[in-house]
């Protein structure tokens, strides 16, 4: 916040506090009302309480004129040098002759620091932060100021202010000191108005300093500079661009999401290249995870980030804290989905991963369940593979029920790798031929999902049962594809 606006919010706080004192003082209880001739004690009671609303007492009128002239005073030296760059103060007398030595001795100091500047950063072409280069641009900064309060019409030392205030803003900058950097960009732009790149340096430092509505405001006035100094050829590309992807990027900062979705839309009609399209579309699939809802956008990003860093019981906690704040069901799904498979994985928490993941298969079944849905395929990967999984270690404990419960659920949707599930049930199901069949013929149709040894089991198993219920051309057809798996 520069130290012009904050002198204006001291000014407006002390006159409200004023204002507020003066309509708030109470009258002492039991004081006899004189009543003016002519007039009864309704009306004055009326126009009294009236006079409190609207206005005080002189004295206290007089009181806050007073201070509202100091105030003023105040706010008139800081912004006398505003007033300068801006080439808003007059002077109705010529210099006088101290004047104009004192002039000529700020103007000549300020330019042999400044050249010393240039010599010392190769004419500008290195701007590393040097230590002597940078004391320099102070000294021309403080000289070249004090010339212009003494001559504000002299082109000359604006011209030479301005380089310096490049320079030092570029200083600060490197330095990572960009409310200093601000300060001096601020300065600058009341000299030179003409520049889009002045406003989009000054909008990225603001953005630096997370001073979103300040960012915006300058990265649209750059912008409109460069459109209308646009003279002889249409406006860069590649820059309409950019500060339309700023100003989308400083509303979505904002949380403004109808507005960022808009001004990134404009941007990537601009875009040169299939990245700069790229680049927009993922913005816009991030601020619409769930719906607008930055925040959680923002959220789900530190939650990766954890899963990057395998710090997994932090990322579970995460994900929990995060879920009544959603507002789809789609960010709520994979959320659940990320959180199942870090507690199935990593915490031992395996009854309430697949109960997470059974949540889940439910809300999709509740819309339109279609396995070959690249969004919803993840999922049903995910919740078959830990419902086979369970149904294996269930018959290590010999628990075969558990375990045909498990496979049963597994082999009701289709995923990934179904076929494991239907070639455990013929195993599970040997007595039964009918189901042995039938399992082995689904099991088959998804045999891209078996293990080259399952596959020759699978050819084994079916060999088997069709000889068992006298069906042998059949069993001969699986016994020429068994013997071609031993080859």
């Amino acid at each position: 916040m520069s130290s012009k606006f904050k002198f204006y919010c001291l000014i407006n706080c002390l006159m409200l506090g004023l204002t507020i004192g003066c309509a708030s003082f109470n009258k002492k209880a039991g004081n006899r009302m004189d009543i003016p001739p002519g007039l009864d004690s309704t009306t004055v009671v009326i126009s009294s309480k009236m006079a409190d609303e609207n206005f005080v007492s002189s004295r206290r009128e007089k009181e806050a004129k007073e201070l509202a002239k100091i105030g003023k005073e105040n706010l008139t030296q800081v912004d006398e040098f505003w007033s300068y760059l801006s080439r808003s103060v007059r002077k109705e007398d010529a210099m006088t002759e101290n004047e104009k030595q004192q002039f000529d001795r700020e103007f000549t100091q300020g330019a042999k620091a400044l050249k010393l500047v240039k010599k010392l950063s190769k004419n500008g072409k290195d701007l590393q932060p040097v230590e002597a280069a940078f004391d320099q641009c102070l000294k021309a900064q403080h000289h070249l100021e004090q010339a212009l309060r003494i001559n504000p019409f002299d082109k000359n030392p604006r011209m030479l202010l301005s380089v310096t205030y490049y320079y030092l803003q570029h200083h600060f900058g490197l330095q990572g000191n960009h409310a200093k950097a601000v300060e001096i960009l601020e300065r600058l732009i009341r000299i030179e108005k003409g520049e889009h790149e002045l406003f989009r340096l000054l909008a990225e430092n603001y953005l630096a300093l997370k001073e979103y509505d300040l960012a915006f405001s300058n990265f649209n006035k750059a912008l409109d500079v460069m459109i209308k100094i646009s003279f002889d050829a249409p406006p860069d590309t590649s820059m309409l661009f950019y500060y339309n992807h700023a100003m989308g990027d400083a509303y979505a900062r904002k949380y403004d999401a109808t507005n960022a979705v808009k001004t990134l839309k404009i941007a990537r009609e601009f875009a040169r290249t299939e990245q700069e399209k790229s680049d927009v579309n993922n913005y816009l699939n991030w601020i619409k995870w769930d719906g607008g809802n930055i925040r959680a956008s923002e959220v789900w990003d530190h939650v990766l980030e954890l899963e990057t860093s395998k710090n997994y019981a932090e990322m579970a906690k995460a994900c929990v804290n995060l879920l009544p704040s959603l507002t789809t069901n789609k960010a709520k799904i994979s959320v659940m989905h990320q959180v199942a498979v870090v507690e199935f994985e990593f915490l031992d928490q395996i009854e309430q991963a697949v109960e997470r993941m059974h949540q889940v298969y439910e809300t999709l079944s509740g819309t339109s369940l279609e396995s070959d849905s690249l969004e919803i395929r993840p999922y049903l990967d995910t919740y078959g593979a830990m419902l086979y999984r369970l149904g294996v270690e269930a018959l290590k404990r010999e628990d075969k029920k558990l375990a045909l419960a498990y496979y049963h659920k597994a082999a009701s949707f289709e995923w990934e790798q179904v076929a494991k599930v239907f070639y455990e049930l013929m195993g599970l199901l040997w007595n039964n031929s009918e189901q042995v069949i039938t399992y082995g013929e689904k099991a088959l149709a998804h045999h891209n999902g078996l293990s080259e040894q399952q596959y020759c089991n699978l050819m084994s198993r079916m060999t088997r049962v069709h000889k068992s219920k006298g069906q042998y051309d059949e069993a001969r057809i699986y016994y020429n594809k068994w013997k071609q798996c031993q080859e």
